[in-house]
């Protein structure tokens, strides 16, 4: 099917946090994403891609409406630099229910974290090492803003995020989980060598302005990277640091 000026219209308008929240869709990208969209159980609403992909990728669910799409269209709705060949809609999926019982994967909570490929690769680094949630403070970049769906290549789809208040949800993390809180700060200590006890939550700070102060009481330990001798850096990337503590914090 052809793709009309509406649709065009439509699908670009979703460039936009409002219309995201509006409709509840989002746009997904490129071929691995798109994969991964595909066996993910969301519903997808439409593909538009160059005819080459759909000779070699067929897609028979129900309720998708596919566009064959030209170049120049495909550079319209696309917000890559170079369009790969397929762009999906899809809706969101519901709000889940932040439960804790009998849960022992550890937990991620980030503070004020604003960079889309920073988040998307946060949340592609947590799901290796078996995080299953991501809690996101109100002020955090939205979760199915483009940037974070491509960057996270994927595991955006089976995780499962919240956001809100952190505070509340760290006194449900302690008080009902068990879960002991390591906060990310340039004032903590090192985690080498450290016990660390099953059920773990960390908070990562934005790089500019850290874990605020308040959120940074409630961690029972604050923890920071040992630094390399020599370095005179002041600060890692927020992702790198999130990769660097879980693989402490998950190594037994």
């Amino acid at each position: 099917m052809n793709i009309s000026k509406s649709v065009l219209s439509d699908i670009r308008s979703l460039h936009q946090t409002k219309f995201r929240n509006d409709t509840g869709l989002f746009i997904a990208e490129g071929e691995k994403v798109i994969d991964e969209l595909k066996h993910s159980g969301l519903r997808i609403r439409l593909i538009a891609a160059l005819p080459e992909y759909f000779e070699t990728n067929p897609f028979t669910a129900s309720g998708t409406i596919q566009y064959e799409v030209n170049e120049k269209d495909l550079a319209r709705i696309s917000l890559l630099s170079t369009p790969n060949k397929v762009l999906a809609v899809a809706e969101k999926p519901a709000n889940p229910e932040f439960l804790i019982a009998g849960d022992s994967a550890p937990i991620v909570l980030l503070d004020s974290i604003r960079d889309p490929g920073n988040l998307g690769t946060i949340i592609r680094t947590a799901e290796w090492f078996g995080v299953k949630k991501i809690v996101c403070s109100s002020d955090c970049v939205e979760t199915f803003n483009p940037k974070v769906v491509q960057s996270a290549m994927g595991s955006l789809f089976r995780m499962s995020t919240f956001r809100g208040d952190l505070a509340t949800f760290l006194e449900t993390l302690k008080l009902e989980g068990g879960y002991k809180v390591f906060g990310a700060d340039l004032s903590g200590e090192p985690l080498n060598h450290r016990k660390i006890d099953d059920k773990v939550a960390l908070i990562i700070g934005s790089e500019s302005h850290g874990i605020s102060k308040e959120i940074l009481q409630m961690a029972d330990m604050k923890v920071l990277i040992t630094r390399g001798a020599g370095s005179t850096t002041e600060s890692l990337n927020a992702a790198v640091a999130c990769g660097i503590l879980l693989s402490e914090l998950t190594t037994k």
